[in-house]
């Protein structure tokens, strides 16, 4: 009994020696499972999260392509379209100039040459004996000098028609001939015209130069027509950044407030606020008329 009771304990102790270790060795398979599986669910993810990258990598760049190819597209257009309106523009500048031509050419050819046709009848006819001496001939007179003034302005319209922009060396060739005249005309009147170097190269529109060569040409007139002036100045020069113009005279000058807009100085002003200018005047009798232009 002894015997049996031994190897019975020790078969015992065999058996839960071996349950044991069967146990550990169950619990550590099962924890390296637990972690293989960890293991591979955690790389399952890594690798979504990899596809996920890459397919919003690929997701982002396709929307840039996209977007740049839009914006090419745009572009594209968008310069097609600049780029047809600078040829329509073209194309209307050039028949706008072939018509100032066609216009121009039909003044001096048509009109131009009827006005010294009737230059040359008054001339003819001034002279005629029964006419010669008279106040019929000084009304000839009158008709052929105004005739002659017509065809001047004249010619200043075609070459302004004729110029798409015009510089104020332009300008002051004619401001500077038409002085010349009037001082040819007027005796009793000294002139003076002064331009800063700076603006000799400066360009105008055509509308702008003629608008400012009339307004000068008007003020001008009326100091020699209405104020018996007998010095008259034009000064062009810079002011605050500008272009600011003056004609001053020594004349009788007159009460602005009480004179109606007559003499051409409605005119005047109308010209300048077309190109955006600004119009002053300012007279009395005792000294004079100042017409301030900014540009």
């Amino acid at each position: 009994d002894s015997v049996f009771n031994k190897n019975r304990d020790k078969s015992y102790a065999d058996l839960e020696a071996r349950y044991q270790n069967e146990k550990k060795e169950k619990i550590i398979a099962d924890s390296k499972a637990k972690i293989l599986e960890k293991e591979l669910l955690l790389k399952q993810k890594n690798n979504q999260f990899l596809v996920l990258g890459l397919l919003s990598v690929g997701l982002l760049l396709f929307g840039l392509l996209l977007y740049r190819q839009q914006k090419l597209k745009n572009f594209q257009q968008n310069h097609a379209f600049e780029l047809k309106q600078a040829i329509n523009k073209i194309e209307t500048q050039n028949k706008l100039q072939s018509q100032r031509l066609a216009i121009s050419k039909d003044l001096h050819d048509n009109i131009g040459a009827q006005l010294t046709f009737i230059i040359s009848s008054v001339e003819t006819a001034k002279f005629a004996p029964e006419v010669e001496n008279t106040k019929i001939g000084e009304k000839l007179s009158q008709i052929s000098d105004f005739t002659k003034d017509t065809i001047i302005e004249l010619r200043d319209t075609i070459w302004a028609m004729n110029s798409n922009e015009i510089s104020f060396e332009d300008l002051q060739s004619r401001i500077l001939n038409f002085i010349e005249k009037a001082n040819a005309a007027s005796e009793k009147s000294t002139f003076k015209f002064n331009i800063d170097t700076n603006f000799i190269d400066v360009k105008l529109s055509s509308i702008a130069g003629m608008n400012i060569y009339r307004t000068i040409q008007e003020a001008i007139n009326n100091s020699l027509k209405y104020a018996n002036a007998t010095q008259i100045a034009v000064d062009i020069k810079k002011k605050d950044e500008k272009i600011a113009i003056e004609i001053t005279d020594n004349g009788v000058g007159f009460d602005s407030q009480m004179v109606i807009n007559g003499n051409g100085l409605n005119n005047m002003q109308k010209r300048i606020e077309e190109i955006s200018g600004t119009f002053a005047l300012i007279s009395d009798n005792r000294n004079g008329t100042r017409i301030t232009i900014l540009i």
